[in-house]
């Protein structure tokens, strides 16, 4: 059967590459004014002054501030998306790619910790009170995966079933994030993988009576 002749897409003009630099820029300059001075003391005017275009060129682009502030939350998703199909896979241990997945969401969020607090609350303002731990929910099938093969090697703990564990594990950590939340001063870096340390030694494969 023959396959239908696929055609590159056709490069963009002058006129979009120039609109998608303008409002790339526009972008990280709400990033940083909100990294800096927080998202209520940042303005559209110097969020516009920091891109170096006018107040009107803003609205062209967004509706308002708050739009910025979606946009990186769904940036933050894509993130958590990439880190756990980057860390939750793989021939490393359980234990060890969880550790890993657990590293590199700290790495992520320690540059832009204050930006960071502010997309995961605009993400669980969106997902609504049912939901207050959807960005962490996100994982949890990958990381019942993951229990499931160390329980499978032998590793984690087989008096409960993978999902619920997966449930008590992301719980905990959700933990870690809820206090980061109601207090942007607490190490939240830190907190991850201290609790990470205590899930895995929850999760261990408890010692045969001797």
């Amino acid at each position: 059967m023959a396959h239908p002749t696929q055609t590159a897409p056709a490069p963009l003009g002058r006129r979009e590459r120039r609109k998608l630099e303008v409002r790339e820029r526009i972008y990280l300059a709400a990033h940083a004014l909100f990294d800096s001075k927080g998202f209520d003391a940042t303005t559209v005017d110097e969020i516009a002054s920091a891109a170096d275009v006018a107040p009107a060129t803003f609205f062209n682009h967004f509706q308002n501030k708050h739009a910025l502030l979606e946009m990186m939350a769904d940036g933050v998703i894509e993130t958590l998306d990439d880190l756990t199909a980057r860390h939750l896979a793989g021939s490393a241990s359980s234990a060890e790619r969880l550790r890993a997945l657990i590293r590199s969401a700290s790495d992520e969020i320690r540059p832009r910790r204050r930006v960071a607090r502010l997309v995961l609350i605009e993400f669980i303002r969106e997902a609504g009170p049912d939901q207050p731990s959807a960005y962490l929910d996100r994982i949890l099938e990958p990381f019942a995966a993951l229990i499931e093969e160390g329980q499978r090697a032998g590793d984690f703990r087989d008096d409960h079933d993978a999902a619920f564990l997966a449930q008590m594990a992301v719980g905990m950590l959700n933990s870690a994030i809820a206090r980061w939340l109601s207090d942007p001063d607490s190490p939240v870096e830190q907190g991850l993988v201290e609790v990470t340390e205590f899930v895995l030694n929850v999760l261990q494969r408890p010692s045969e009576p001797t």
